[in-house]
């Protein structure tokens, strides 16, 4: 992309880790006091970037497409302990769209969508009643934690904000069947297909 928002996205970006980085706050906004809701604003445009390349339905299924795949393979193991996949912000943002989740505004942190370092997280459980649920939520370091540099310990845990799924009922601790959550990955990844293909463009004789 390229024109005013890309331009807009890097000087949000920047003020975001000089924010981060630098303890004076007044230093951090190139010599003026912000408040928190202008950092807030400032971050804004970041996820206002991200939206617009990676979360419209159509692009957010196909740029998600290989991940979705993965992760819905990853879930429906039954001896899998524990699964890491790294990526970027741009991931998380594809998938949550693909998955259809409900709008989010993560408390704490000046960047409401997907902090710096955030991760997607997925867990299994097993009900009393003996079926399989999925908990979805984001864990991050707030602003607080990130400017302080304070480690995360059990005292000083990560943020941890649950995530919801348009449609789909959660239990009275929040999960969701895990029959469920597959059926939406399938939608998203089946979404794929139905995609228009690209056109063979024919030679002039």
């Amino acid at each position: 992309m390229k024109g005013s928002l890309k331009l807009a996205n890097s000087a949000s970006d920047a003020f975001i880790l000089q924010y981060y980085e630098e303890k004076d706050p007044v230093k951090a906004g190139f010599g003026h006091k912000l408040t928190q809701k202008e950092w807030e604003l400032i971050a804004s445009i970041k996820d206002i970037y991200g939206d617009v390349l990676f979360t419209a339905p159509s692009v957010a299924v196909n740029v998600a497409h290989p991940l979705l795949k993965l992760m819905s393979e990853e879930l429906a193991l039954n001896t899998r302990k524990f699964t890491f996949l790294c990526g970027h912000d741009s991931n998380i943002a594809s998938v949550l769209a693909a998955l259809e989740v409900e709008e989010y505004s993560l408390p704490n942190s000046i960047e409401k969508k997907t902090p710096i370092g955030s991760k997607l997280v997925l867990e299994k459980f097993k009900g009393t009643d003996g079926k399989e649920y999925v908990g979805l939520s984001i864990v991050y370091q707030n602003t607080a934690q990130l400017r302080d540099r304070t480690a995360l310990t059990l005292e000083t845990p990560p943020e941890c904000f649950p995530i919801k799924l348009k449609g789909l009922k959660a239990n009275s601790d929040g999960l969701y069947l895990l029959e469920d959550v597959q059926s939406r990955f399938k939608k998203a990844i089946d979404a794929y297909d139905d995609l228009p293909k690209d056109q063979e463009v024919k030679k002039a004789a």
